[in-house]
């Protein structure tokens, strides 16, 4: 197990939860001098990768086509080819390379269901060479955890926003961090409308957080997993006790969350998740064991994987306090009949 110290854990916390902070934000909760901050920000910068971006309300913006692809090649392709491949792939937001049970995880994100279709049909041409077989599910909103969006898919698909507030939210995407001078003057707006868009983005729940994604994770062993269950009577019991467990892994401030996303899904699969360990031994004894233990009474299928590498996009890793932040959805029948009236 690795140790890190005090500061960089409640910097990179605090990061994770309004990636705005100033410098005196970060020596204040660190109690550390400016100076120690900064040099610990930029140390933590150049080490992780870290990537400061946005977490949004896809619904608000009218990105309501969210759908997660488990992809198995027959032969395995290398990370710069598939780089090629999807370098300007306008659906595709966020893919990563595996090795396991499957090879790859395409996230994508947009407005159009019709095209999103089209895009997925043409998807085994696209990887033709390498043998491609799919699994898609359409993503819900998550439980705990996001997918980083680029300036790119909110430029093409975000449909519910004036044309300041959808260049607002690409350069705060590019970099949350921003100065406040920065953004006015790319803007041409003055500093005051800059801060009422800003206060009526995050007021309409638009902009969820200010947020970072941590590219160059200190963890060896990145799992992502894909389930699917045989659901009886004692499901919502065990579906509680899987929350108790999530919540309460990370007992003592991490440097990051262990569980990264954790979303139900409808589809090929009815949940999926991403975790950070230290090794494949810990990786299947604390995530695809105590998975199958919860729910020991139910037919539960996991295929899982260890994740390689970037194709596109950027991790979805952070450090935000999971208790606060772990959504449970609750899909009964006032619920249904919300979604398909009578």
């Amino acid at each position: 197990m690795k140790l890190y110290n005090y500061r960089e854990k409640v910097i990179l916390r605090k990061l994770s939860e309004d990636s705005r902070a100033s410098i005196s934000d970060l020596a204040k909760i660190a109690k550390c001098s400016r100076v120690t901050a900064s040099k610990t920000l930029r140390a933590l910068k150049n080490r992780y990768e870290i990537k400061f971006g946005l977490e949004v309300n896809e619904d608000e913006l009218g990105l309501i086509q969210r759908h997660l692809i488990i992809a198995k090649l027959i032969k395995k392709p290398k990370l710069d080819d598939l780089k090629e491949i999807f370098k300007n792939d306008l659906y595709a937001d966020n893919i990563y390379l595996c090795k396991g049970d499957f090879d790859l995880i395409i996230h994508t994100v947009n407005s159009d269901p019709m095209k999103y279709i089209v895009w997925e049909s043409l998807l085994p041409s696209k990887l033709g060479e390498y043998g491609l077989r799919i699994y898609p599910s359409e993503l819900m909103n998550t439980n705990f955890g996001y997918f980083p969006i680029t300036s790119k898919q909110i430029d093409i698909f975000a449909k519910k926003i004036d044309k300041t507030d959808k260049q607002l939210l690409m350069l705060l995407a590019d970099n949350s961090n921003m100065s406040m001078s920065d953004l006015s003057r790319s803007l041409k707006i003055s500093r005051n409308t800059l801060y009422y868009r800003l206060f009526m983005l995050r007021k309409n729940g638009i902009i969820k957080r200010f947020t970072i994604s941590v590219n160059k994770p200190m963890f060896d062993y990145i799992l992502a997993y894909a389930v699917n269950y045989h659901f009886n009577t004692t499901s919502s019991i065990r579906s509680v006790k899987m929350m108790g467990y999530y919540k309460g892994y990370d007992e003592q401030l991490p440097i990051l969350n262990t569980f990264q996303i954790l979303a139900p899904m409808s589809g090929s699969y009815r949940f999926f998740g991403i975790g950070l360990f230290d090794n494949e031994s810990d990786a299947k004894k604390n995530a695809i064991k105590a998975h199958k233990n919860i729910f020991n009474q139910e037919k539960v299928e996991i295929k899982y994987a260890r994740i390689i590498g970037i194709v596109k996009g950027s991790y979805p890793f952070r450090n935000i306090d999971i208790n606060l932040n772990y959504t449970r959805f609750k899909w009964n029948e006032e619920g249904l009949n919300n979604i398909y009236p009578k």
